[in-house]
């Protein structure tokens, strides 16, 4: 089809109980345009707005920007803003304490030591005002303290302060005199990462409820009739965004499934040995990556380096380097405790002695070998390493069982276990430091496999194959028809604003399971193997579940995607709100107009008004153009131009034949054409990005590419050419050697290509109503008849050798009365239109249309040279090629010629091609100033089904 498809205007009246339903029926037809026709104004402030529509959630909420609006549109003494100050106040708060936990890791102090005193030494801290701040630290240094500080708000410091015992009366004056109150939680004083979670979990928690509570506001300031329609459309709009961020949980759900199949082969290496990477087509240095923890290796400092610079684990080093280094540790520990057993531990345990076990980093050694161990009361009963790090066994005083122990894990990063000084407690440690290895040993080995099979990007139904695991594959298949094979529902029948509520609770519901399963499983990865199998199976029901769910929510996307695109139209500029009734209005092609009816009648419970109507040609409706196979990608070359109106003709096909046939004359070659062929072919199907494009780009260029080919080798054979070597047979035409016939092809093909333009237009104006316009016209008849008459004056001129004594003949005459005639006419029709229109521009479009003809068309005409010249030059590089042969030899100099021709004539080429389509031809017709059809959604396919 040459023209837009044909269209129907609707409009549609429901009462606004009912917007949910109209919504689900368009979205249900989806091919359908809506229409702008009114702008909407709110009352509340753009916050609140946005919060109602879902645009503001609680975690982009501006927690200050709330208190400020709360406080412009309530009362001083209204419930809601003090509840609103509190929360915001207490949220402040959170950001304070965040701030002081931040500091306080940054000098390496652990907020559970707050108020504690260690070795002596008391860990404190105050919060102080910029006025005090000076005096305070002054005086807390002169008392011997150690003070760091830290700006926790825009006018306050945190002071942490580190002093020995005996100072705390006097830090304790000190503290009444700057210090401002501040009270600080129980749960404060735990460790870093766990008091960071509680504060994420509370601002998480008070975000939601300042959230909750601005709703509350919004829907208390707006009348019942906005508050109505809000919450419908809020319902929408909420369930859509939900679904999209219910879909970006597919990365978490893949990552627990590779977590899955990870700990499923490594129960196989570590308990069946069963050999399973190669199958899956893994690399070898990783295969024998995982058959050196198996073996229980011990990795040099030089080897972790190198594995973690390797692809996979170079996203993250620290995490595979630190597992690593926790075996290592395991293994050492293991090894000095077993030569440890063999000597009579009576020799070195004296009464409430305690043995400790350590394995950490080198500088352990210092501590073991020195006399170091003389200050702790220490005495030494193994020592040893396993090529990396550094362990030993000790006795130390009771006393010392928790602060000495301490030093080892925070100074040499060790791997410490107390027990008591007796044989049979030294060995169920033995036995308890093996269970361990082992849960590291598992955890390590799956940790490589996971992200192996991630990087690499291994199939999950290949994993599950190599597993042999039926259920894992059942969760592989669910994966991809919740994800990748969505099948398509509308949304039920039942009240579906209660739906779309029931809808965005059960999606959060799903969402907090996801987390929950993916908690569980990082934690089996910590857990011995005995028991994992046991665990997975617990967590495999509850994915299996899951994705269940999130294929059913998913079936729904589409449909609340259509909903959504026409709910802002609905809500804000086309309806109409009067009596309490919806107003839409808009364009469907009429093909599927009975569909969108019949969905109307079924979805909607009543309805107010429906009709269809013809689009007139005085309106300006918009083009639906159904672009399919390989015109989706040809009509770049129009939409580059414009959007074709309504009434134009669509130019697309057009602009292609003439594109390939001018670049066949210009670069005929077939070997070359061959090669274009195939570049095109390529580009086509990879849509590869060369030079930056974009997929879309590339895969227009592939369209080109392969016409241009075939037009090519056309051309090529007509020409005799094929890599510039002999002719193929004898050339039908030879561009260099039939000079005149190939400019006279040239010049006859721009001819028809004018008048073809020219034709096009008169179609248009008549497609437009405008039949003065397409007969009288500089365009449309009298252009044609002058250009016409033109060229057979021009034509009769080159027959006589351009003798003007042939302009006395009367023929010649005739046509140059036909050429003076259709000028005055053009100019007589500008008189007239500025008359009848009382439009002074009429007259200036005409004498500008009597100059284009007079200047232009002869200009356009003699461009088309340029197809002759191309073609001769294309020749001409078989010549130059030709005589390269004798200096560089013929090898050398063809593959010169080819590689220029094909590197800069095949893109010159083009370049001159679409300037002739653009500049020459269409400019005579296709104006590309109409409104492309923007669909709701693309549905309406298996509604007519």
């Amino acid at each position: 089809m040459i023209t837009p498809e044909p269209l129907n205007k609707f409009r549609v009246a429901v009462p606004s109980e009912y917007e949910v339903n109209l919504l689900d029926a368009l979205a249900s037809v989806g091919i359908v345009h809506l229409e702008s026709t009114m702008e909407a104004r709110s009352v509340l402030p753009p916050m609140l707005v946005d919060v109602l529509e879902g645009k503001i959630s609680p975690q982009t909420l501006d927690v200050n920007e709330a208190l400020d609006v709360a406080r412009k549109v309530l009362r001083p003494d209204d419930i809601l803003l003090k509840q609103i100050e509190e929360k915001v106040e207490y949220y402040k708060q959170l950001l304070k304490l965040r701030k002081i936990v931040d500091r306080l890791y940054e000098v390496g102090v652990s907020p559970e030591d707050m108020g504690k005193e260690k070795l002596g030494l008391v860990t404190d801290l105050i919060i102080v005002t910029d006025e005090n701040l000076h005096d305070a630290i002054s005086s807390f240094l002169s008392l011997g303290a150690i003070v760091r500080r830290g700006r926790i708000s825009e006018y306050e410091h945190v002071l942490l302060l580190i002093y020995k015992r005996d100072l705390k009366e006097k830090v304790e004056e000190f503290k009444k005199i700057y210090s401002k109150p501040l009270e600080l939680p129980s749960w404060f004083y735990d460790k870093p990462e766990i008091v960071l979670k509680r504060i994420n979990e509370e601002e998480n928690e008070i975000r939601g409820e300042l959230h909750h509570l601005l709703v509350e506001v919004a829907n208390v300031l707006r009348d019942a009739f906005e508050f109505e329609k809000a919450s419908r459309l809020e319902a929408i709009g909420n369930a859509y965004r939900a679904l999209k961020e219910l879909r970006k949980n597919k990365e978490a759900l893949a990552d627990i499934l590779y977590t899955y199949a990870s700990l499923q082969l490594a129960y196989k290496e570590c308990k069946e040995n069963a050999k399973v990477l190669p199958r899956l087509k893994v690399a070898k240095e990783y295969c024998e990556l995982v058959q050196s923890v198996l073996e229980e290796k011990v990795f040099t400092k030089e080897r972790i380096e190198k594995l973690t610079r390797l692809p996979p684990f170079s996203r993250d080093p620290q995490s595979i380097s630190n597992s690593i280094i926790l075996l290592n540790k395991y293994v050492g520990s293991l090894s000095i405790l077993k030569e440890a057993l063999t000597k009579n531990l009576s020799e070195f345990c004296s009464n409430n002695a305690r043995i400790v076990v350590s394995y950490g980093d080198e500088g352990l050694k210092e501590l073991c070998e020195t006399q170091a161990l003389n200050l702790y009361g220490a005495t030494e009963i193994q020592k040893g390493c396993v090529e990396w790090g550094y362990g030993c066994i000790l006795t130390i005083p009771e006393t010392l069982e928790e602060t000495f122990p301490e030093v080892l894990r925070s100074k040499y990063n060790a791997l410490v276990y107390v027990t008591r000084c007796d044989k049979t407690d030294l060995e169920s440690l033995l036995q308890e430091l093996d269970k361990k290895k082992q849960a590291v040993k598992n955890s390590l080995i799956a940790k490589i496999l996971k992200t192996t099979l991630i990087h690499f990007k291994v199939d999950l139904q290949k994993v599950g194959e190599v597993l042999g695991d039926d259920e894992f594959l059942n969760l592989v298949e669910l994966y991809k028809k919740a994800f990748e094979h969505v099948q398509l529902k509308p949304l039920p029948t039942e009240d579906r604003f209660t739906f779309l509520r029931n809808l965005l609770t059960s999606i959060d519901s799903v969402v907090e399971d996801i987390k929950q399963v993916q908690e569980e499983v990082n934690n089996i990865l910590e857990l011995p193997s005995e028991v994992i199998l046991s665990k997975l199976a617990t967590q495999k029901i509850l994915l299996r579940d899951i994705l269940q769910k999130i294929g059913e929510y998913l079936s729904y996307e589409t449909t609340l995607e259509a909903m959504h695109r026409a709910q802002p139209l609905l809500s804000e500029i086309r309806v109409f709100r009067t009596r309490r009734i919806t107003y839409v209005e808009g364009y469907i092609p009429v093909r599927y107009q009975e569909s969108l009816r019949r969905e109307l009648s079924s979805r909607v419970p009543r309805l107010l008004y429906l009709k269809f109507d013809e689009v007139k040609r005085s309106e300006k409706a918009p083009s639906y153009i159904e672009n399919k196979g390989l015109k989706k990608y040809l009509y770049r070359l129009t939409s580059m131009r414009g959007t074709p109106s309504y009434w134009e003709i669509d130019p697309t096909i057009i602009f292609t034949g003439l594109f390939t046939i001018m670049y066949g004359m210009m670069f005929g070659d077939v070997g070359q054409g061959l090669l274009l062929f195939v570049f095109g072919l390529f580009m086509l199907k990879t849509k590869y990005p060369l030079l930056g494009i974009s997929r879309e780009g590339a895969g227009t260029l592939g369209a080109l590419a392969t016409l241009a080919g075939i037009s090519s080798m056309i051309f090529g054979a007509m020409y005799g050419f094929m890599f510039f070597l002999k002719p193929l047979a004898t050339p039908i035409l030879s561009p260099i050697h039939d000079v005149y016939e190939i400019i006279a092809v040239a010049l006859w093909f721009g001819v028809l290509q004018l008048l073809l333009a020219m034709t096009l237009n008169v179609l248009n104006l008549l497609r437009f109503g405008d039949t003065l316009g397409a007969i009288f016209s500089g365009m449309g008849g009298m252009g044609i008849l002058f250009y016409s008459s033109g060229v057979a004056i021009a034509y009769k001129l080159a027959l006589n050798n351009f003798s003007f004594s042939a302009l006395a003949s009367p023929d010649v005459t005739l046509l140059l009365s036909l050429v003076v005639l259709s000028l005055i006419i053009v100019l007589s029709f500008g008189i007239y239109e500025t008359i009848t229109s009382h439009h002074k521009e009429k007259l200036m479009h005409a004498l500008s249309e009597v100059i284009e003809m007079i200047i232009a068309f002869p200009a356009n005409s003699l461009s088309f040279i340029r197809l002759a010249a191309f073609a001769m030059a294309h020749e001409a590089f078989s010549i130059l090629a030709e005589n390269m042969a004798l200096m560089v030899g013929s090898l050398a100099s063809y593959l010169v010629a080819n590689f220029l021709v094909l590197g800069i004539e095949a893109l010159a080429v083009g370049i001159q091609a679409l300037r002739l389509t653009y500049y020459e031809f269409s400019t005579k017709f296709f104006k590309g100033e109409g409104i492309e059809f923007k669909p709701i959604g693309y549905l309406s396919q298996a509604v007519s089904e």
